[in-house]
């Protein structure tokens, strides 16, 4: 509990971008929210319209819940302290980093299309291998240092891939007093609506960018837009830049911050990369690594597969070092990252030696790529099991389709998260690009009879979740795991040959 004029204390600009609100600097505050719901007594309720929502209509329900003040655009009501520069999203964040004031010493974000979860998660083992207690934010999750865990109520309001801006702020008040270095996602969508915003970044990181959330930005070059704001307006000076500059993109975003007070080190198989990719060996399970460093080569093994995790993994490396880590103990440290669960994770196992792979690509880029890498050392046939989400970009369905018939041997077209579409139509819209694909809805029953029909030196590839425990159709979440699915089946199968 604080007066509000502390907390505008705390953000002097919020003075200059407030309205009539000098009558209110002695009311005691207790939080804040954009959620009616989440309204308690002393709470100041910011409304915000959003594509769905307006929050204006919902200020009746946050007076009855105890709020003490509202914050909107407009004026609907005298006693509403109104917004005189900037919007209603990015005074929820300023507001919620000035109520919980406490962050850990040093927070990167980890931007791009393809790549946040993984890079996020190595710059975090990286950091714990230096006897640091770390954290990263994101698609999983917080991720805790061993044996300290997330409280679960808040866990559970967890949704996004870039946290709501109180529950951020608040987490990272609270981990402060034991975090040093923590590890952010940093979605196109929580760029552009502001989630970000008040976060103390010392460092970010540039993967890559390619077809996604077009239902949302509409062109690329909107897409791209959005990333760059986290380099030129979240970022404060002198923070450290990690940039992927094999991307027509990285290459672009480089141009155009290279003159702002920001330290750069790019990387890339580009011969003008600062950390440069010497050379990348796929083994059966694993990758080994050559690169080249101010002249001096360092090589390292890592037990993982795929190009892009090999790129994932060094630009983890490159923003450690670009932060000030030593490039001897980064480089050295590679050989013991373990992957991100969901992410080219292996169900081992098969009675008949046939792989399986788990892995969350769910975009053209990404499945393309994982495609690509598991050709190498695949000597039977490669198969794709996947599905599209419901309620996201359309555009990319029938491209994802014409990636997996043209990268793999057999194409499984089934359910992803349908949501709040007919499922039957998004397989439709897939099997424009892969006519020849098998269409099994229930996901439960393609896996089955995938990882059934697998034969020796065979390879399964199950896109599309990943991680994800749960499965959303229409209004529920339903419990559904692909690995778990794959686990039982193989265990199903090598009770029956025993039997047998």
């Amino acid at each position: 509990m604080m007066l509000f004029k502390d907390l505008i204390s705390r953000n002097p600009s919020l003075k200059l971008k407030l309205n009539n609100f000098e009558n209110k600097l002695l009311l005691k505050i207790s939080g804040v929210t954009s959620d009616s719901k989440e309204v308690k007594l002393g709470f100041i309720f910011v409304a915000i319209k959003g594509l769905q929502y307006d929050g204006s209509n919902f200020i009746a329900e946050a007076r009855k819940n105890g709020s003490a003040l509202i914050i909107s655009d407009k004026l609907i009501h005298e006693d509403i302290i109104t917004i005189n520069k900037g919007c209603s999203r990015h005074i929820y964040a300023l507001l919620s980093a000035a109520y919980y004031k406490n962050q850990p010493q040093q927070i990167i974000g980890v931007t791009g299309t393809n790549g946040k979860t993984s890079v996020v998660e190595f710059c975090r083992q990286i950091w714990d291998q230096a006897g640091w207690k770390a954290v990263s934010i994101g698609t999983l999750g917080t991720r805790m240092p061993e044996n300290q865990t997330l409280n679960e109520s808040e866990r559970s309001k967890n949704n996004l891939t870039t946290f709501d801006p109180s529950i951020l702020h608040k987490q990272l008040n609270d981990i402060s007093k034991n975090i040093s270095h923590v590890a952010i996602e940093a979605s196109s969508h929580g760029i552009d609506q502001c989630r970000l915003d008040g976060v103390n970044f010392s460092g970010a990181v540039f993967t890559n960018l390619s077809h996604d959330h077009m239902d949302y930005h509409k062109t690329k070059e909107n897409y791209f837009s959005t990333k760059k704001r986290l380099f030129t307006e979240i970022l404060k000076k002198n923070s450290a830049v990690a940039i992927n500059i094999d991307d027509p993109y990285g290459i672009l975003l480089y141009d155009e911050i290279i003159k702002l007070p920001l330290f750069i080190l790019t990387f890339g198989k580009n011969k003008k990369a600062d950390i440069m990719i010497k050379s990348i060996t796929q083994n059966n399970n694993s990758i080994h690594l050559e690169i080249n460093y101010n002249n001096i080569i360092y090589s390292s093994p890592i037990g993982m597969i795929g190009d892009f995790q090999a790129y994932n993994v060094i630009a983890s490396a490159t923003i450690c070092i670009a932060l000030g880590m030593d490039p001897n103990f980064v480089f050295k440290s590679l050989s013991d990252l373990l992957p991100a669960p969901g992410r080219m994770q292996i169900v081992s196992g098969h009675p008949k030696d046939a792989s399986i792979i788990i892995d969350y690509a769910h975009t053209p880029e990404a499945l393309s790529s994982t495609l690509s890498s598991l050709r190498q050392n695949t000597k039977g046939r490669i198969i794709t099991l996947f599905g599209c989400g419901g309620d996201r970009d359309k555009l990319k369905r029938k491209i994802m389709g014409n990636i997996a018939q043209q990268q793999s041997n057999q194409v499984i077209v089934t359910d992803d998260n349908p949501r709040n579409e007919h499922p039957s139509d998004i397989r439709k819209e897939i099997l424009l690009g892969c006519p020849n694909a098998i269409e099994i809805p229930d996901r439960n029953n393609a896996i089955k009879y995938a990882v059934s029909e697998l034969k020796k030196n065979d390879l399964l590839l199950i896109a599309g979740k990943g991680h994800e425990s749960l499965q959303v159709v229409g209004n529920q979440s339903l419990p559904f795991n692909d690995y778990n699915v794959a686990k039982e089946t193989i265990n199903n199968l090598i009770n029956h040959e025993a039997i047998n």
